[in-house]
């Protein structure tokens, strides 16, 4: 019977081809491989459901928080009759037959119901915002964890829990107050700048005041995602510093992309007046959806970088053995003072027969 040459069987076997070969070595380049582990991790640790939960909270967040911002609206506009009126004929303007009409009595029913909207609102806002705080916080530490399932001894109780979500929550507000005061100072600061020197009217500051601009939107942004990402993942999971700056830095950067997109496409694709009814509602759902797997994302290229990885194959240096010792029970206690007792009446026996 005759056999085939080893060689001649090798050369018959089909080469890859150019482009699979290019693949495999762009697949093996290091920022690559740790974006496909990433990827990886997201899917297995079930981010697409967890930016699903996100979303929902957020969408639902809307609602409160627009009751409240009525509230303020209508405590501010409570003492200005004249600009009431001017609101309400410039809204009647816009809307068709009687609907225009009737909107000043909705003015003036948001004006005189400010107060319990306010309350009705904070309080829904609050319920929400703890939801919305809380699912972030189990999503990122899904992603961070060696396992998926959390041990058992690392779990918070429901009112423990309840509370680092509501201190979180007070924290992100105050990270994007100081987000939007640091972008807002900058912006003054260059108009104050083209001031004084009478560039206001400059055409070729525009492009290079936009690009400052994005750069303060980016650090600024950079900041609030360094602090969601260095609180969420609790004392077991904590990320190493440059992983955490890298990843913030990600973050911020593909934030921008996502607000540049909220903010110039959305106006475009609602322009017809059917997509104008839904358009809007399904555009920030969208751009919701996108901004919480960003997160997830990140959170994932985070927890598989070099730097984390090495983290987690540090061996434990072994110390010395400890031995438990447990105190003595009331039992052993009653047994060592009967041989005591033995014991010392066995040697006073023992000594007043040698003095004998």
């Amino acid at each position: 019977m005759a056999t085939s040459d080893p060689a001649t069987s090798d050369d018959t076997k089909p080469k890859p081809s150019k482009l699979a070969v290019f693949i495999r070595r762009l697949m093996r380049r290091p920022g690559i491989a740790h974006l496909i582990r990433a990827m990886e991790r997201y899917g297995d640790r079930l981010g697409s459901q967890f930016a699903g939960a996100i979303t929902y909270f957020s969408f639902l967040s809307m609602i409160p928080i627009l009751m409240v911002a009525f509230s303020v609206v209508g405590f501010v506009l409570a003492g200005n009759p004249e600009l009431v009126q001017e609101i309400a004929d410039k809204i009647a303007a816009q809307l068709p037959g009687e609907l225009g009409a009737s909107i000043a009595t909705v003015i003036d029913t948001a004006i005189s119901s400010r107060l319990s909207i306010g309350i009705i609102g904070l309080l829904i806002a609050l319920y929400s915002g703890i939801g919305w705080m809380g699912n972030v916080r189990n999503a990122v530490r899904a992603q961070w964890r060696p396992t998926f399932e959390e041990p058992d001894s690392y779990k918070d109780n429901f009112v423990v829990a309840l509370l680092k979500n509501l201190v979180n929550l007070a924290g992100l507000g105050l990270a994007i107050l100081a987000s939007i005061a640091i972008t807002t100072f900058a912006g003054s600061a260059q108009n104050w700048t083209l001031g004084l020197f009478g560039l206001q009217d400059e055409a070729w500051l525009k492009p290079v005041l936009w690009f400052v601009s994005v750069i303060v939107s980016i650090a600024a942004g950079t900041l609030i995602f360094y602090w969601l990402y260095s609180r969420l993942p609790g004392p077991h999971y904590r990320p190493t510093s440059k992983a955490l700056w890298r990843g913030a830095l990600a973050a911020a950067v593909v934030f921008e992309i996502l607000k540049f997109a909220l903010v110039f496409i959305l106006p475009k694709v609602t322009s017809t007046p059917t997509a104008a009814i839904f358009g809007s509602v399904i555009g920030l759902l969208f751009f919701f959806n996108l901004v919480s797997q960003m997160l997830l994302i990140v959170a994932a290229w985070i927890a598989t970088s070099s730097s984390m990885q090495q983290k987690a194959a540090l061996p434990e240096i072994p110390g010395p053995p400890a031995i438990a010792r447990g105190g003595v029970g009331t039992g052993e206690a009653l047994g060592l003072v009967g041989v005591g007792a033995v014991a010392g009446w066995v040697t006073g026996r023992w000594k007043e027969r040698h003095r004998t």
